[in-house]
């Protein structure tokens, strides 16, 4: 299982490494995050500011992709609202299964200079799988080193 943790950590951050241009951000969301009643793990975040997220998390023994088109709800220097929709796709070593679900999203951010600092709330409902838990309501914390311009979206 950890072989297959690692593959998908590497394919994530290969096949992402071509945001890495404009105004995109790579951190972490999950910073002091709090689950409804499910997955609520740290989540390693690339955002494209305004366009679109990705995310790959663990919890425990538990994995999750999450893949988001981002819309901006406001256009600030130095801050900004969005929303989001998409869906996740997972593993739970409780269940010994996969799991998919589909995700909204709303947050706020604001620049210091290249860091992103945001809050989000990630509601998500389970299609397949994670017997018990067809809601999850995640809020999280999130810190993103930005690149490229610092100023707006």
């Amino acid at each position: 299982m950890k072989t297959l943790r690692y593959t998908l950590l590497l394919i994530f951050v290969v096949s992402l490494s071509s945001l890495a241009n404009g105004q995109t951000g790579i951190g972490a969301r999950g910073i002091l995050g709090v689950d409804g009643n499910a997955y609520g793990g740290g989540e390693l975040s690339i955002q494209k500011l305004g366009r679109s997220e990705f995310d790959l998390g663990w919890a425990n023994d538990s994995w999750k992709l999450t893949g988001l088109k981002l819309f901006e709800f406001t256009n600030n220097p130095g801050s900004g609202i969005y929303g989001g929709i998409g869906g996740g796709l997972g593993y739970s070593d409780w269940y010994d299964e996969f799991f998919g679900n589909f995700a909204l999203d709303l947050g706020a951010y604001i620049l210091v200079g290249p860091i992103q600092l945001g809050l989000d709330w990630r509601p998500e409902w389970n299609v397949f799988n994670y017997w018990g838990n067809d809601v999850t309501f995640n809020v999280a914390l999130s810190g993103r080193f930005v690149f490229g311009r610092h100023n707006r979206w």
